[in-house]
């Protein structure tokens, strides 16, 4: 399964490096690796929605990707803006965290 998931992240990345100049148009800033691997984590959730039998492994590890991705993020604007903001860093990683384990743990239905 790793395999098809790698390659699902790969095309999508060519996919949206072709679509990146329409995107920025209307969003300003857009990252292709953060849009194809964020794709990639829901296509995965859907299918696994859909009763296909998915790794919970996998789709966690590209959460959590999504998760420090969102950190950065934040510490960026946080850099720019309010330095104090830093502190939150970490509060969103917890968080972030947290929502991923739950969500994988429900449904995966894992105890």
């Amino acid at each position: 399964m790793i395999g098809l998931v790698l390659f699902l992240i790969l095309v999508l990345f060519f996919i949206f490096i072709f679509l990146k100049p329409y995107i920025v148009k209307l969003t300003g800033r857009f990252c292709s690796i953060c849009a194809s691997v964020s794709s990639t984590w829901i296509i995965l959730l859907i299918l696994k929605i859909l009763n296909y039998n998915i790794d919970p492994l996998v789709v966690g590890i590209l959460m959590g990707g999504s998760v420090v991705g969102i950190m950065y993020k934040f510490e960026d604007y946080a850099k720019k803006h309010n330095k104090k903001l830093l502190l939150f860093r970490i509060v969103i990683l917890i968080i972030g965290f947290l929502i991923v384990y739950s969500l994988i743990k429900y449904l995966w239905g894992l105890t």
